[in-house]
C-alpha cells in the first residue's frame, strides 16, 4: 500500500494539487491559474505541470502515489474517463481526459466531476460524517451537486447524474452556457451573478458594476457585486437576491427527487453569508413541499477550499481498495 493519492481540482479559474495520506490530511498542496478561461491544452499543461509540482513541494516521488484524481467542473463520464462538456472552460467535447493525463504522468488516474468529489471529502472527513445520505451542493462559479446514497457516490447510468444546474427552471428564461434556456445555472452561479451584471448594463441602469466591465465581457465576480450590493446599489442588491433565492430553488429540487437525510453546501458564493443565505432559505421555503422541509439537515461544509482535492485522495484511496 502507498502512502500517498494525489487530488488535482479543475476549476473554471483555479487548479488546486494535493497530496493527500490516508488520513485526509493534505502533506503538501500547490494553485495555479495558469490554465483560467483558455482551451483544453493549456489546462492539460496546467495539470501535469500541478502533479510534478505538488511532489516536488514535499520532496516525494511518484513511487509512493497510489494514484491520481481529477475533479472537474463540467459534465463528466467517469467510468470512461470523458469529458463531456464545461459550462466553465471552453472548447471541452468528448475529450478522454483521464487516459490523456495518465499518458503524460505514468501513474493511474480517476477522473471525477468535481462537485462529487466535495461531496466524498465532506462524507468521509467534514460535515457528513455519520450520515448515509447525502447531497453536496456546491455555490460557485457553477451550481453542482454530489449525491451519496446508503454510504456510495452515485453517478448514474452515464456518470452525470447530479446535474441540476442545467435542470429548467424558468421555460423560455435567460441563455445558459450549455445552449438551454432558463437553467439553474443562468441564475445561481458566478456565471449567473455576471450574466445578470451585463444584462442590467446592456440595459442602461445606472449601476456600480459598470466598473467592472470589460469589452470583451470577462466574468464581473460575485464578490464585486455583493461589495455593490452592500454599498447600496440596487442593481447588484437584485442580482445578489435573485442568484441566492434560485440557490434556495435547487435546494429544494435535491430535496424533494433526493429525499436526502443532509444537505451539505459550499462553494465560494456561500462565503458571502446572510446575504446570499438569507434569500436562499427564502427560495427553499417557498418552494419545497412543506411536509418535506424538516425531513434534512441543512450544513455548511467544513473542510473549506481544500474539500474538492480531499475528497480527491478518497476516491483514489477507495477505488484501489476495491481493485
Amino acid at each position: 500500500m502507498k502512502p500517498f493519492a494525489v487530488g488535482i481540482d479543475v476549476g473554471g479559474s483555479k487548479i488546486a494539487a494535493g497530496l493527500v495520506n490516508r488520513e485526509g490530511k493534505i502533506n503538501a498542496c500547490f494553485t495555479t491559474r495558469a490554465h483560467s478561461e483558455k482551451e483544453p491544452r493549456y489546462v492539460i499543461d496546467a495539470i501535469e505541470d500541478a502533479y510534478h509540482s505538488v511532489l516536488k513541494e514535499c520532496g516525494a516521488s511518484s513511487s509512493e502515489v497510489e494514484g491520481v484524481c481529477l475533479g472537474f467542473a463540467g459534465t463528466v463520464n467517469g467510468p470512461a474517463g470523458m469529458i463531456l462538456i464545461s459550462s466553465n472552460l471552453p472548447a471541452w467535447h468528448q475529450m478522454p481526459l483521464r487516459d490523456t493525463v495518465a499518458e503524460r504522468i505514468g501513474v493511474p488516474v480517476i477522473l471525477e466531476n468535481d462537485t462529487n468529489l466535495c461531496g466524498l471529502g465532506e462524507f468521509y472527513y467534514g460535515a457528513g460524517r455519520g450520515s448515509r445520505n447525502m447531497c453536496y451542493v456546491t455555490f460557485s462559479t457553477g451550481y453542482g451537486l454530489g449525491i451519496i446514497i446508503d454510504g456510495k457516490l452515485y453517478v448514474g447510468a452515464t456518470g452525470t447524474a447530479g446535474e441540476v444546474a442545467h435542470i429548467v427552471v424558468d421555460v423560455g428564461g435567460p441563455p445558459c452556457t450549455c445552449g438551454k434556456k432558463g437553467c439553474l445555472m443562468a441564475y445561481a452561479s458566478g456565471v449567473g451573478i455576471s450574466r445578470m451584471a451585463y444584462d442590467a448594463i446592456d440595459a442602461g441602469k445606472e449601476t456600480l458594476l459598470r466598473a467592472h466591465a470589460t469589452p470583451d465581457r470577462k466574468r464581473i465576480g460575485g464578490e464585486a457585486v455583493a461589495e455593490a450590493a452592500s454599498q447600496g446599489d440596487p442593481v447588484a442588491q437584485e442580482i445578489i437576491q435573485t442568484a441566492g433565492y434560485y440557490f434556495g430553488v435547487g435546494l429544494s429540487i435535491i430535496a424533494q427527487i433526493v429525499n436526502p437525510e443532509l444537505i451539505v453546501y459550499g462553494g465560494g458564493l456561500t462565503n458571502l453569508g446572510n446575504q446570499i443565505l438569507e434569500p436562499a432559505m427564502l427560495g427553499l421555503r417557498e418552494n419545497i413541499q412543506p411536509e418535506l422541509l424538516d425531513s434534512f439537515q441543512l450544513k455548511p461544509w467544513q473542510l473549506g477550499e481544500q474539500v474538492g482535492v480531499i475528497g480527491a485522495g478518497a476516491l483514489v484511496f477507495e477505488t484501489m481498495k476495491q481493485s
